[in-house]
């Protein structure tokens, strides 16, 4: 009869461990799920800020335009909201930099027609082609210039493109995300739901609310300990590996954020098992006797 009950106990730990097991393994995908989707956010905005700091627009002015005027047109355009930098580029350099593409000296057969320019970079608020060509017209309302020169194409092909793509996995993703948490968090109510009548035997002998609740919070605890370590050593994984294939996306030059971001994904996780083991524990302390048995 021993050995039976003895072998009956071994099953019990055995699924409760298993259990534990499947709660922390669940836990840990969901966190690694908000972690990736915090992620995705964070480089998809450093990876839109470096292509729109790349963004840049020519403004290209008559060949009877003095360079002293141009520089004056520069110095006033920096004071504009969408400019982030500038820079002036010589009638010399230009005229360079036009013979290094056509392959010859074109000078030598007719009269020079390039003049100096300015090359202006745009903020990222503005790297959008409704922006972009707002500032063009803006630009152009000034009768000394000629034309306004940006590659409009990658703006529409890169940027505006990457943000419907970012808009559409972030909703995928927030979707999986709050399943996730919802399974979870159910998961763990049925386990205090379980342990409801053990709850109510202890309150009857006289154990303290603070006694009763003890356990479980410890057991929320230690679940979000190793569900926050196991996601971030997920992610953790998952973002070296994402720099080695797409490094132009995984940016690692804010090591700050990102150290920053895992932190606050092990507390999140801590946070949520403790706050769902609380309330659910507390909804089983004050509960009515006869709703015991619902």
């Amino acid at each position: 009869m021993s050995k039976y009950s003895d072998s009956i106990d071994k099953i019990t730990k055995a699924r409760l461990k298993l259990s534990a097991f499947g709660s922390i393994f669940s836990l840990a995908l969901t966190m690694f799920f908000i972690g990736t989707l915090v992620f995705f956010a964070f480089f998809s905005y450093q990876f839109i800020n470096n292509i729109s700091k790349k963004i840049e627009i020519e403004i290209l002015f008559y060949p009877d335009i003095k360079e002293a005027d141009i520089m004056a047109f520069e110095q006033k355009l920096k004071l504009e909201p969408y400019i982030s930098a500038s820079r002036f580029s010589s009638q010399i350099e230009n005229t360079k930099e036009a013979i290094k593409t056509i392959g010859n000296d074109y000078t030598e057969i007719i009269a020079n027609p390039i003049n100096a320019s300015v090359i202006i970079g745009v903020s990222p608020d503005y790297a959008n082609s409704d922006s972009l060509e707002m500032i063009s017209k803006r630009i152009k309302t000034n009768s000394s210039v000629q034309d306004v020169q940006y590659s409009d194409a990658i703006v529409k092909a890169v940027l505006n493109n990457f943000v419907k793509i970012q808009i559409i996995i972030f909703v995928i993703c927030t979707i999986f995300m709050v399943i996730s948490m919802l399974l979870i968090g159910n998961y763990l109510r049925l386990t205090i739901y379980a342990k409801r009548f053990s709850i109510r035997s202890m309150l009857l002998v006289g154990a303290t609310k603070r006694f009763v609740r003890k356990p479980f919070l410890f057991k929320g605890f230690v679940q979000g300990v190793w569900g926050g370590f196991i996601s971030i050593i997920l992610l953790a994984f998952f973002v070296y590996q994402g720099n080695l294939i797409i490094p132009e996306f995984v940016d690692f030059s804010n090591i700050f954020y990102i150290s920053l971001i895992l932190g606050s994904l092990f507390v999140f996780s801590i946070l949520f098992t403790v706050i769902i083991s609380l309330t659910s524990v507390n909804k089983y302390i004050s509960i009515n006797t006869d709703r015991l048995y619902l």
